[in-house]
C-alpha cells in the first residue's frame, strides 16, 4: 500500500488528473457531439463526417473563450471542500470523481445513450462528497438551485423553439408558395443581426477576454451598436446570393436555411464547449489549485482557470467528437421528431442561446436537456403526434438514473484507491 501525499507527489497527481480530464472530456465529446449538430444531420443540412468536424473546432473555441465560468462553480459551490479530511482526501477525491463520471458516460455513449454528462459529474461529486464528509458538505440551496435550472432549462428551450418556428412560419414560409424568397430576404439578415449580437455580447463578457480588458457597459453598447446592422448589410448580400439560386417555394426556402443551419449547429457547438468543458476540468482545476497553490478551492479566492486546462479539455472534447461522435447522433437527430431546415434552424438557436446564457451566469445547465427539450419544441408545433415519447421517455429515464449510478460508481473508485493509498477513513455522514 501507497502513501498519498500532495506534497511529495503533487506533480504526478496533477498529471493523472489531467489524463482522467482528458478521458472525461473525450467522453463528452464522444456522447454531447448529439446536441450540436444531430437537427443539423437529421435534417440533412450537413453529414456526419461535417459535422464531427465543425463541433470539434467550435467546442475548442467555446472551451477557451467562455469555458472557466462555470469551473469555479461545480468545484466550490455545490460542495464544501473544507469538510474534507485533508487535501489528500480531496485530491484522491477529485479523481475518483473524474474516473467515475468519465466512465458512465462513456459506457452510455457505446450504448447510444443520449446521457447528460452534468449529471453524471454532479452526480459523482455530491454523492462522493456525502460519503466522505458527510451531508453537510453538500451545499442543498446551490444543487436545489441547480436542480431548477434542470427542469427549466428544456422547458426554456423548447418554448423558445416552438416561437421560433412559429415566427419563421408565419413570417417567411406562409403556405410554401410564391413569395417565400423574397421574405427571406426581408427578415433573416435581420436574424444573422441579432445571433451575432448575442455572440458578441458574451464574447465581450466571457471570462478569457477579461484577462486582458474589462469592457465597460457603454463600450459594449457602441461596439454592438456598430457589428449588429454592419453584419445585417452584409448578411443581406449574402442571403440574396443564396436566394437567387433557388426557386420560389418551400423547397426553395428549405435550401437557404439548410446553409443557415450550419451556422446555429456552430452556434450550438460553441455554447457546449462553453458549458459542458466545465464538467471535465473541474476537477482538474481543483487539484491543479491544491498542488500548485498550496490551498483548497474555497481558500484560493477568485482565480481564473489557466488557458492550459481550458485548452486540454476542448482538446478532449474535440477528439471524442471526431472518434466516438457519430454513435448518438442519430437518436437525438433522427428518431426523436422529424426535422426539417427550417426546424432544426430553431432548435440550434433555441439550444445555443439557452446553454451560453447560462454559461455566462455560471450555471451548470445540461445540454442534453436543452436539446432535447428544443426538439420536443418543434415538435409540437406540428402536434404531439409528432413527437416520439417512446423515444423521449427512454432519455428521460437515462437522465434520472445517471445521478444515483455516477455517484455509487464514484463510490466504488474511491474505496479502491482507498485500499491502494493510505488515507483516513471516510467520515461516517450524520442521520
Amino acid at each position: 500500500m501507497f502513501e498519498i501525499s500532495v506534497a511529495e507527489m503533487g506533480l504526478m497527481l496533477l498529471i493523472v488528473t489531467g489524463i482522467g480530464g482528458f478521458f472525461m472530456a473525450f467522453t463528452i465529446g464522444a456522447n454531447d457531439v448529439a446536441n450540436s449538430f444531430a437537427s443539423a444531420v437529421g435534417a440533412k443540412a450537413i453529414t456526419i463526417k461535417q459535422a464531427v468536424a465543425i463541433a470539434g473546432l467550435m467546442n475548442i473555441l467555446g472551451a477557451v473563450i467562455l469555458g472557466g465560468n462555470v469551473s469555479m462553480t461545480l468545484i466550490t459551490g455545490i460542495i464544501n471542500p473544507g469538510n474534507f479530511a485533508s487535501p489528500d482526501q480531496y485530491v484522491l477525491a477529485m479523481i475518483s470523481i473524474l474516473l467515475a463520471a468519465a466512465v458512465f458516460v462513456f459506457c452510455s455513449t457505446v450504448l447510444g445513450l443520449p446521457v447528460s454528462t452534468t449529471h453524471a459529474l454532479i452526480g459523482s461529486l455530491t454523492g462522493l462528497a456525502i460519503f466522505v464528509a458527510g451531508w453537510d458538505s453538500v451545499n442543498w440551496g446551490m444543487m436545489i438551485s441547480i436542480a431548477i435550472t434542470w427542469v427549466a432549462s428544456p422547458l426554456i428551450a423548447a418554448l423558445f423553439s416552438y416561437l421560433l418556428v412559429w415566427f419563421i412560419q408565419k413570417s417567411i414560409v406562409g403556405d410554401g408558395g410564391a413569395g417565400s424568397i423574397v421574405r427571406i430576404k426581408r427578415v433573416v439578415p435581420y436574424i444573422i443581426g441579432l445571433t451575432m449580437g448575442i455572440l458578441l455580447y458574451f464574447f465581450l463578457n466571457a471570462g478569457a477576454l477579461r484577462r486582458f480588458k474589462e469592457f465597460e457597459v457603454w463600450e459594449i453598447v457602441v461596439l454592438l451598436a456598430i457589428v449588429c446592422p454592419y453584419t445585417v448589410l452584409i448578411s443581406q448580400g449574402l442571403v440574396t446570393f443564396w436566394c437567387n439560386r433557388v426557386s420560389d417555394n418551400l423547397e426553395g426556402v428549405e435550401s437557404v436555411f439548410q446553409r443557415l443551419q450550419v451556422g446555429t449547429s456552430s452556434y450550438v457547438a460553441f455554447a457546449q464547449g462553453a458549458n459542458d468543458v466545465a464538467n471535465a476540468i473541474s476537477p482538474l482545476f481543483a487539484v491543479f489549485l491544491v498542488v500548485q497553490l498550496h490551498g483548497l478551492p474555497s481558500e484560493v479566492g477568485d482565480y481564473s482557470v489557466p488557458i492550459w486546462i481550458l485548452i486540454l479539455g476542448g482538446a478532449g472534447i474535440a477528439a471524442g467528437i471526431g472518434i466516438l461522435g457519430h454513435r448518438v447522433i442519430s437518436t437525438l437527430g433522427e428518431r426523436l421528431t422529424p426535422l426539417t431546415n427550417t426546424r432544426g434552424f430553431s432548435v440550434d438557436f433555441s439550444v445555443a442561446t439557452t446553454v451560453v446564457a447560462a454559461s455566462m451566469a455560471g450555471i451548470p445547465v445540461s445540454s442534453s436537456h436543452a436539446a432535447t427539450g428544443a426538439v420536443v419544441g418543434v415538435g409540437l408545433y406540428r402536434g404531439v403526434k409528432s413527437v416520439n415519447f417512446g423515444i423521449l421517455g427512454g432519455i428521460f429515464v437515462a437522465w434520472i438514473v445517471t445521478l444515483p449510478i455516477a455517484a455509487v460508481v464514484a463510490v466504488g473508485i474511491f474505496q479502491l484507491l482507498n485500499v491502494i493509498f493510505a488515507l483516513p477513513e471516510p467520515v461516517t455522514p450524520p442521520m
